[in-house]
């Protein structure tokens, strides 16, 4: 806050650059260069000082480092710093004579949009939009935007960042020159397509008239108080901070309305460093619903289209304004300062209700699963096939019985050589549309194997078949579904499409309503969807909630099937289920017993294909199946889990291609409240990309998914630049992180771990072997470096579990090019036990080969000593001065010496 700004090391840095290099670092560096005091005692009221512990402070650096040079290319990138708190950079074009300005807009580094809400959402002011085609003018020398259309809202997400970029491009026949607002979120993939916010044209205009006004207010105006006038706004839907709150004072005169705008002091030293403040211009307008510019239909009113905008003087926190009637729902605005002088000269400004046009929320998050072509190869002779048998007609039985069997087979090779294990299904998977999922009982064996590989890389594959016969893998995909031939592998993408309205007029039965994440969907259906009737079903029962709808809370077992046709009689208008039930019982797969499996299985797999065969008769409108992301990634502990739910989207695939209605939703992760996640060490996950939902998030994809066509929607935050940078991009990601992986060429060098330790002392490599299991502990455990790992510290006492455990062989595996046990952290308990295994295993029980040392000259030749000095702090001007310090262990730092000519103040 405050005192780390005020008084840490980033700030005075930029207190000595320029006001544009200052607001440069600060975009990138994602900081906030105002803070507020805290009152300590009142946030911890009750609280005591107690003394610190003795021993010495242990610190890790959080800021960024950031070098010289900051407003002109500090990273070598050949961009131009575009001096705009909007933007960060600015590029010229070869070609054309255009410009490319681009910028980084979030809520962390730009709290006052946060300011700005219209219907709930965060909305960039239009205002905002004008000021950076201002500012793109500014650079290609054009005074006036002749006009700007506001195509759609720049809507901030409550996490993340947008990119944004503004484009200019060459004059055309008419002088113009074209201009455009882009943004796409910042953890798009290359594949989503930019958003265009605002598009028009910049001119070069006329000298412009004086707009010098006398007299403020002119005699005969009628004041209007203001009042309360936030309050209205706020009803009609307008949440203002106090950043745009800035109408001071207004009046009614000859049909115009004229108004003083200032922007708070906490907010007007920030005005120099724009063109004109968004904040104020937007004040500005709104004053505007007090002249009945517009017609009375109760909704606000946002800016649509700007026309003739010339800015002739910046850096304003003060205006005094006068609004007048420019045509239909329109008006002219001139802004002009505390003296006066002109500021800026609309001649048109268009209007339009707030609400058009606007995005849906949370697409972006909302991904399916295709099936890609992929070259295919024939199934190596020494590689392991096990078949798994096809179910039969006791769907719930067979599921259980197939994860058995799988399971015992996974083991058996796990336990059993390095040789790798392909399963192979027969029509348990959707690989090309509409064939829908013919054994979906088997499709347990997907999710359980996938969290298998996760957990053994190398060891396992997955294959599902139309004809054993025609079996083949692929190389590089651990899973692969084979028709006619060819191999498919399946790749995330994002959920396109229009969703249809959903007729929810009924009864709508939830199962597992009374817990967190069905408490939320239920309360939703009621205040979002207008549904009036429920049935909410759980194996407890309970009151039910207080929400203005006829709800019966019923104690049934879903997966008990007599139980739940008894429920199902007393609804006869049943119109929606939505199965939210769940129960986890996670452990790595090797750990697993079939008891712990079927616990998982009933709640999921028999509870949904009751509920499938005692409604598909019913005239349902939706029929809702919550998954989890587990399934389709496989995630490492959670093989029953991930089971259960690739049964759910196999069965909602089965259904549609049966013509029913039917949307599994493989759902990641959600912020709270949702007990999906299990014991699943969500760092991990989060490490690898995965974002949480947060409860709005969550709801708005849950709306977006219902009138979906979809069988199979993930429903997930993700940050694929996180995954880009990683350096190893899963094949099921793919199809969203376009990277193309070349082979390293060769140097010659040591590649393998025991070329690496070749050459080396038995000490040394024993250090090498120790470094290198630390890094690995350090990064399964989220330290930032191997100075938190104690060598001899039992993994135990460090937080290691069976899941990290089976992380940290994996990661010692790939970097030491072994095959490992999946006991390794056991049997080898500490950092430095580890270091001696791979010690052995390395050289295999022979000694490590000194490097013998460089001959050395041993004859009688005089050595003549020819110059000998020294120079160092603590006043050491010889070398007798060195062997003296040395020898009584003396501290010799001192200041920087004052006579060598260095720059002493800014070192």
């Amino acid at each position: 806050g405050q005192h780390c700004v005020e008084g840490g090391e980033f700030l005075p840095v930029l207190r000595r650059g320029r006001d544009d290099a200052r607001t440069t670092v600060a975009a990138v560096a994602g900081l906030h260069l105002r803070g507020v005091g805290v009152d300590w005692p009142a946030v911890l009221a009750g609280g005591r000082r107690i003394d610190l512990p003795t021993y010495a402070f242990e610190r890790a650096r959080f800021w960024p480092r950031i070098g010289a040079g900051l407003a002109g290319d500090p990273a070598g990138l050949g961009l131009s710093a575009a001096g705009h708190p909007l933007l960060g950079a600015a590029i010229g074009l070869a070609e054309a004579d255009g410009w490319l300005f681009t910028g980084r807009l979030a809520l962390s580094t730009h709290p006052w949009l946060g300011e700005h809400v219209v219907g709930g959402s965060v909305f960039v002011p239009g205002t905002g939009l004008l000021e950076l085609a201002i500012r793109a003018g500014d650079q290609v020398g054009c005074d006036v935007v002749d006009e700007l259309t506001l195509e759609a809202p720049l809507v901030l997400p409550d996490r993340g960042a947008l990119r944004v970029q503004v484009t200019v491009g060459g004059t055309d026949a008419a002088g113009r020159r074209a201009v455009a607002v882009h943004s796409r979120p910042e953890d798009a993939d290359d594949a989503t397509p930019w958003i265009r916010h605002a598009s028009g044209f910049l001119a070069v205009g006329e000298p412009a008239a004086d707009t010098t006004v006398g007299a403020w207010p002119p005699p005969g105006a009628e004041p209007v108080p203001v009042d309360g006038w936030y309050t209205a706004l706020e009803s009609a839907g307008f949440g203002y901070g106090p950043v745009f709150q800035g109408l001071r004072a207004a009046w009614r005169h000859d049909g115009d309305v004229l108004a003083e705008v200032a922007l708070p002091e906490t907010a007007a030293a920030d005005a120099a460093h724009y063109g004109l403040h968004p904040a104020l211009l937007d004040a500005a307008l709104h004053a505007i619903g007090m002249g009945g510019f517009v017609a009375a239909t109760g909704a606000g009113y946002l800016p649509f289209a700007w026309s003739g905008v010339r800015l002739q003087a910046s850096g304003a926190s003060r205006l005094r304004v006068r609004l007048s009637p420019a045509g239909t729902d329109a008006v002219s605005v001139t802004a002009v300062d505390a003296d006066g002088q002109p500021v800026l000269t609309v001649e048109s400004l268009m209007l339009r209700p707030a609400g058009t046009d606007r995005p849906a929320a949370g697409t972006d998050a909302l991904f399916r699963v295709d099936w890609v072509p992929v070259p295919a190869s024939a199934v190596p002779a020494d590689m392991v096939v096990f078949l798994v048998e096809p179910s039969g007609t006791d769907v719930p039985a067979d599921a259980h019985a197939a994860a058995h069997r799988v399971l015992e087979r996974v083991q058996e090779h796990l336990a059993d050589g390095d040789s790798t294990l392909l399963v192979v299904t027969r029509g348990a998977v959707e690989a090309v549309a509409g064939e829908g999922v013919a054994d979906v009982a088997a499709a347990t064996v997907w999710g359980l194997v996938a969290s298998a590989q996760s957990e053994n890389p190398g060891r396992l594959l997955l294959a599902d078949v139309d004809d054993p016969a025609s079996l083949v893998v692929a190389a590089d995909e651990p899973q692969v579904a084979v028709r006619a031939g060819q191999a498919f592998a399946p790749r995330l993408a994002r959920a396109a499409g229009t969703p249809t309205a959903v007729d929810l007029d009924g009864t709508v039965l939830v199962s597992g309503a009374t817990g967190a994440l069905g408490g939320l969907v239920v309360r939703h259906l009621v205040e979002s969807h207008g549904v009036r009737k429920l049935v909410l079903v759980s194996r407890r029962g309970g009151a039910a909630p207080d929400l203005d709808a006829d709800i019966t809370v019923a104690a049934c077992d879903v997966a008990d099937r007599a139980a739940l046709a008894a429920v199902l009689a007393g609804i006869p208008d049943l119109r929606a289920v939505v199965h939210v039930a769940g129960v986890l019982d996670d452990g790595v797969v090797t750990a697993l017993t079939p008891d712990r499996v079927d616990t998982v299985l009933r709640a999921k797999v028999d509870a949904a294909w009751n509920l499938h065969e005692l409604t598909r008769d019913r005239d349902l409108s939706a029929f809702v199946l919550f998954s989890s992301a587990s399934g389709v990634f496989g995630n490492a502990g959670q093989a029953s889990y991930a089971a259960a739910n690739t049964f759910l989207d196999a069965l909602a695939r089965h259904r549609v291609a049966d013509g029913l209605p039917a949307v599994s939703l493989a759902w990641g992760l959600w912020s709270r409240a949702d007990g999906m996640a299990g014991a699943t060490d969500t760092s991990r996950l989060t490490r690898g990309g995965v974002l949480g939902l947060t409860e709005e998030e969550g709801l708005a994809l849950f709306d977006h998914a219902l009138g979906q066509p979809e069988a199979l929607l993930v429903p997930l935050r993700i940050d694929l630049n996180q995954v880009r940078a990683s350096g190893h991009v899963p094949p099921l990601w793919r199809g969203l992180v376009r990277v193309r992986s070349r082979r390293t060429a060769s140097t010659g060098s040591a590649s393998t771990l025991s070329r690496q330790l070749a050459g080396l002392t038995p000490a040394d490599a024993d250090r090498v072997l120790l470094d290198l299991v630390r890094g690995q502990v350090a990064a399964v455990l989220g330290h930032s470096g191997i100075g938190a790992i104690e060598p001899d510290r039992a993994f135990t006492e460090l937080g290691f579990d069976s899941l990290t455990a089976v992380d940290l062989r994996n990661r010692i595996a790939a970097a030491a090019g072994l095959r490992l046990p999946a006991t390794l952290v056991f049997d080898y308990p500490s950092s430095t036990a580890l270091a001696g295994f791979l010690r052995d295993e390395v050289r295999g029980g022979a000694p490590v080969e000194e490097t013998p040392a460089a001959p050395t000259r041993t004859g009688d030749e005089p050595i003549v000593i020819v110059g000998m000095s020294c120079r160092y702090p603590g006043g050491i001007s010889s070398p007798e001065d060195l062997w003296r310090l040395v020898a009584e262990g003396r501290d010799a730092v001192t200041e920087f010496p004052g006579n060598r000519g260095w720059d002493l103040d800014n070192l």
